[in-house]
């Protein structure tokens, strides 16, 4: 994993877009007393090497058929890549990370409903060379969703 180096306009820009990922340039750059041109070419800058991608959440929870359920898995150390780039390449799966603790891997999932879950885990993850142990944990509803770097963030409720 690479890191790119962010000066304080990039965070500034990046703080500006986590309020409103539609803000349009023009407004960021008279916000930061910058150009338009500078908040054009830092957003591609940052969009091209993965530091920033604007995205929409569509909350699960209220969709009449959706199941949002949250995988930990425990993975062997010379699979580990190879398993995190199987489950990021499925459409049901939103979020990979690797982490610290109990399990190695941590995928959000998507699925219809529990019969589309549960193939998914028996035909996509537990075969997966290298995966080991699985747990499978349904989330009922998104109470916030928000990564805020200075702690002012907004909730996303859901009923």
């Amino acid at each position: 994993m690479t890191t790119t180096e962010l000066d304080d306009l990039d965070r500034a820009i990046i703080a500006e877009l986590e309020q409103d990922g539609r803000r349009a340039f023009r407004e960021i750059a008279r916000s930061l007393e910058v150009s338009e041109g500078t908040v054009r070419s830092r957003y591609r800058r940052l969009e091209d090497t993965g530091v920033l991608k604007i995205t929409a959440f569509a909350d699960p929870g209220r969709f009449d058929t959706a199941r949002l359920a949250l995988l930990f898995l425990r993975v062997t150390p010379e699979r580990h890549d190879a398993v995190v780039e199987a489950l990021a390449a499925r459409p049901e799966v939103s979020y990979v990370s690797t982490t610290l603790g109990r399990a190695d891997v941590f995928a959000q999932v998507l699925a219809t409903d529990d019969a589309a879950l549960w193939r998914f885990l028996q035909e996509h993850v537990r075969p997966l060379e290298g995966v080991t142990e699985t747990e499978c944990t349904l989330e009922i509803a998104v109470h916030k969703l928000w990564f805020d770097r200075n702690g002012h963030g907004e909730k996303t409720t859901a009923g």
